[in-house]
């Protein structure tokens, strides 16, 4: 992936139920796990490498294990417009 800063948007908020949401500039909410939504939350102003070795140490594995899933998953929270 291309080595520009993530700027992070919408919010995450929790539903009566419970459940994390993001939620777009559309209003559009995503429900999410605790992972996503600390990925999310990481991504502001940091690479996607920068994020990949946060990600990598928290979980205490290897940065190449951890590139694959986060990639699918920036690419996601692209296409839902959570960050640019």
């Amino acid at each position: 992936m291309e080595e520009v800063k993530f700027k992070r948007k919408g919010e995450l908020v929790k539903d009566d139920e419970g459940n994390l949401l993001l939620v777009n500039e559309l209003n559009e909410a995503y429900r999410v796990d605790e992972v996503v939504a600390y990925i999310w939350s990481i991504c502001d102003g940091k690479t996607f490498n920068e994020v990949a070795v946060e990600l990598a140490s928290q979980g205490e594995v290897d940065i190449e294990e951890v590139k694959p899933p986060l990639q699918d998953l920036i690419l996601k929270l692209r296409s839902a417009s959570l960050i640019e």
